[in-house]
């Protein structure tokens, strides 16, 4: 049984480490093998394959070309706590005010584009990923509302 402590910490020092079990559903296939640092507000172009991992291969369904979605990633250069120099104060904005790659947690939410699905493969065809080759996939998301229904390109939502 975990306990967690979730009042205020005020000066009482760093939060209790928790463990999580974390599930890959597939992984990142890039067409560069690195990451370009790039500037804030920059959308990358690259294409990358989604590979999925088979128990994981009809959750495809629903997906098509055009949608926007969130591709949620394990990144290695992220769960270090960034230095001094980015908790913000004196003028420089805090980490969570910046797209720094050092982050508190190693997770990215990053953004895409469906080019092509291919279920037989257990692939997706994403622009516009800036991921690195070979990182874990954690899950995928529509870029949407929970609350609305997707609608293919040019479908109309009928009255209620």
């Amino acid at each position: 049984m975990i306990e967690l402590n979730l009042e205020p910490r005020g000066e009482q020092g760093p939060a209790p480490a928790v463990a999580f079990t974390l599930r890959p559903i597939g992984i990142v296939h890039a067409a560069l093998g690195k990451r370009a640092r790039l500037p804030k507000y920059f959308v990358p172009r690259g294409r990358a394959a989604l590979e999925l991992f088979h128990p994981y291969v009809p959750g495809l369904q629903g997906l098509y070309e055009g949608l926007d979605l969130w591709v949620i990633t394990y990144h290695a250069l992220s769960g270090r706590i960034p230095s001094d120099a980015w908790q913000g104060g004196e003028g420089h904005p805090g980490v969570f005010a910046t797209t720094a790659l050092q982050r508190p947690n190693p997770i990215e939410f990053l953004r895409a584009k469906v080019m092509t699905v291919d279920p037989a493969q257990g692939l997706l065809h994403v622009e516009g990923l800036d991921a690195e080759d070979g990182a874990p996939i954690l899950d995928i998301r529509p870029a949407t509302s929970p609350r609305h229904r997707l609608l293919r390109a040019g479908e109309e939502m009928s009255p209620r």
